[in-house]
């Protein structure tokens, strides 16, 4: 999965999970500010991109530092890179 197919299907559950349904997506676009999110619905949020992209558990350090749709995109892009290096690690 390239970038461009990683960023539409964040947008895709972040947008299906925002209180503020009817906001524009961007990457510029924030989370608590923009879509109504609240710690709750953080935590909620990243078991859904856990799920939907087949990571392991994300750290609760790294979600804390998530504000905007953009970084949403680029923690699921290194979380799936560093999985994927791990996974070729193992298989050597």
């Amino acid at each position: 999965m390239n970038e461009d197919e990683t960023r539409s299907k964040v947008y895709a559950i972040v947008g299906a999970m925002a209180p503020a349904g009817d906001a524009t997506l961007t990457d510029d676009t924030e989370l608590f500010a923009d879509l109504a999110y609240d710690s709750l619905r953080l935590i909620e949020l990243t078991l859904a991109l856990e799920e939907g992209f087949g990571l392991g558990e994300l750290a609760q350090e790294r979600t804390a530092t998530v504000t905007t749709l953009g970084d949403v995109v680029r923690l699921v892009t290194e979380v799936r890179q560093e999985t994927e290096a791990r996974r070729a690690e193992a298989g050597r």
